[in-house]
């Protein structure tokens, strides 16, 4: 794309072992062996964690790992975390020092999503689990919380879920979400943008992964069928009453475009938009590169708009490097 990466994240994304998305279940099959070789991360003692499952109706719920700063007093807002993974791959637990992070830095409990992955669950049943998590910390699912500071975030397909979270929470009436939380959003099916069309050479996420994601997630659709908002929230005609948003697009994501133009459209709409597009760096930076200095900075400012939105205390300081590599793509 003619910008010289980060050299930081340069060097971070060149000893990452390749990724694909046409077969998704080989791709997971080659992170869990990746898994055993790696040392397991310290997990965050700043911070509780428990595994709790959301009901939907069948004899297994919706797993969610639930965050909470230990020291913390009273009721705290809550915001409802979504991995990415090009909606074919991850998991809740790729993100748990990100969560942890968050919730030290934001004084709020983070309820992170363990959904359903295409191609064996297409749309909408990713969106049905995380449209029923938040419901359910919105009615109190988690103690000691106040889910009327409840907010939505999530990175790449994540954040393409969290939109599509918060347009089906505006026209089904509920619940109300005070912010949503979009770092380089995955949420445009059509991919006609110049930036995915010089993608196929983008780093760690290429157009063509893309394309494979879609095709794994919308394989549910029946030829024929339009594509619905929920499914790809940058189709969506009315962006008006959605809530306050922040959107972090990476100056060589294949996504890049999509990321600035849903954000565009919603200021369009009078929604409250705060839009960061970061140079030099590729889809997925800060997970890939937790420690490069550019890393740093923009997850200080993430976790501040969060804060900011939610009403929550100070930040933490001397957190730990996030572990989201994984997550990363997609």
């Amino acid at each position: 794309m003619g910008v010289r990466m980060d050299p930081a994240v340069e060097a971070a994304l060149m000893a990452m072992p390749p990724l694909q998305f046409a077969d998704p279940a080989a791709q997971r099959l080659a992170f869990a062996e990746q898994a055993k070789q790696m040392p397991k991360p310290l997990p965050d003692e700043r911070t509780t964690m428990e595994k709790l499952e959301v009901p939907r109706g069948e004899p297994r719920g919706i797993p969610v790992r639930v965050f909470r700063p230990r020291d913390a007093a009273g009721s705290l807002p809550v915001v409802v975390w979504i991995h990415g993974g090009a909606y074919v791959i991850g998991s809740a637990s790729q993100d748990d020092l990100l969560c942890s992070q968050l919730a030290v830095r934001t004084g709020t409990v983070v309820v992170s999503v363990d959904y359903r992955l295409a191609p064996e669950d297409p749309y909408p049943a990713a969106l049905d689990d995380c449209y029923a998590a938040t419901c359910w910390a919105a009615a109190g699912g988690v103690e000691s919380t106040d889910p009327t500071r409840l907010a939505i975030a999530g990175a790449s397909a994540g954040a393409g879920l969290a939109a599509a979270v918060a347009l089906y929470a505006r026209d089904r009436g509920g619940p109300p979400i005070a912010f949503q939380l979009l770092l380089y959003p995955f949420l445009d099916d059509r991919r006609d943008t110049p930036s995915h069309r010089v993608g196929r050479d983008a780093p760690l996420f290429t157009t063509t992964d893309a394309v494979h994601g879609w095709r794994h997630y919308l394989r549910g659709l029946t030829d024929g069928d339009e594509v619905p908002p929920y499914a790809s929230p940058a189709r969506a005609a009315a962006l008006a009453g959605l809530p306050p948003a922040y959107v972090l697009a990476a100056g060589m994501d294949c996504l890049r475009d999509e990321a600035v133009n849903y954000a565009m459209a919603m200021a369009r709409a009078d929604v409250a938009v705060e839009l960061h597009l970061v140079p030099a760096v590729p889809h997925g930076f800060d997970a890939v590169a937790p420690d490069a200095a550019v890393s740093r900075r923009v997850i200080a400012e993430y976790a501040a708009a969060l804060r900011r939105a939610l009403d929550g205390p100070s930040p933490g300081s001397g957190l730990p490097a996030s572990s989201r590599k994984e997550a990363a793509a997609g």
